[in-house]
């Protein structure tokens, strides 16, 4: 066992969508992150709180749903709201805190976690 080869560190999530450009739009000004390699229009890393995005183009869906943690899920969300971003559902309960669900340009699925409150809380 010890000489088979074993993942290392996590090096980036692949997400996929027709159009990279509005993908690296919407990861870089209304989630933060930081453009660390662009490629358009078939490729862009971009860093996300601690994880590397790799936009790839391509069909959307079926692959990874990121979850950030937020200090304020609450503020998140009316964030997302004033940028645009449709929130097809409420707060989900979770052990010890809540999820929020949104999507991407492409329907890329993606969450915000935010531990220490209910939803009885924020509704």
């Amino acid at each position: 066992m010890a000489d088979e080869p074993r993942p290392g560190l996590l090096d980036h999530l692949l997400v996929r969508g027709p159009d990279v450009g509005a993908l690296a739009a919407f990861y870089r000004d209304v989630l933060g992150g930081i453009v660390t390699e662009d490629a358009l229009p078939h490729w862009v890393r971009v860093r996300v709180a601690n994880i590397d995005l790799g936009l790839h183009q391509g069909v959307a869906g079926g692959g990874a749903q990121p979850r950030f943690r937020v200090p304020d899920v609450a503020a998140f969300r009316a964030h997302l709201t004033a940028r645009g971003v449709v929130i097809p559902e409420g707060y989900h309960a979770i052990p010890g805190g809540v999820e929020l669900d949104f999507a991407d340009p492409a329907g890329n699925l993606l969450g915000v976690v935010q531990y220490g409150v209910d939803v009885a809380s924020l509704d």
